[in-house]
């Protein structure tokens, strides 16, 4: 297993951030990752508009997963409807 992070920006106005952060670190799981870390940063301001949207709650997921399961972990959170954006890069160990 390698290790990973992802940053995701959820859309500001979701009643339960909590709920879709929890969401995504099941996504995770149920991938097959091991969650070291999660870092929620919250609500802030974007440098420009996201779907019309001038802030976001921001979320850093730390994890290790095997190099074959990232490409459908892009999938699944790409098709969550409560992010924004997100971004997957390994980290320098």
């Amino acid at each position: 297993m390698r290790p990973y992070e992802m940053m995701v920006l959820f859309h500001p106005e979701l009643e339960d951030h909590k709920a879709a952060v929890d969401e995504v670190g099941e996504l995770i799981k149920g991938i097959g990752g091991e969650i070291v870390k999660v870092d929620l940063w919250g609500k802030r301001r974007l440098a420009y508009p996201i779907q019309k949207q001038g802030e976001g709650f921001y979320a850093v997921y730390a994890f290790n997963m095997e190099p074959s399961q990232v490409k459908e972990l892009r999938r699944r959170v790409r098709l969550q409807s409560s992010v924004m954006r997100h971004m997957l890069v390994r980290p320098d160990v």
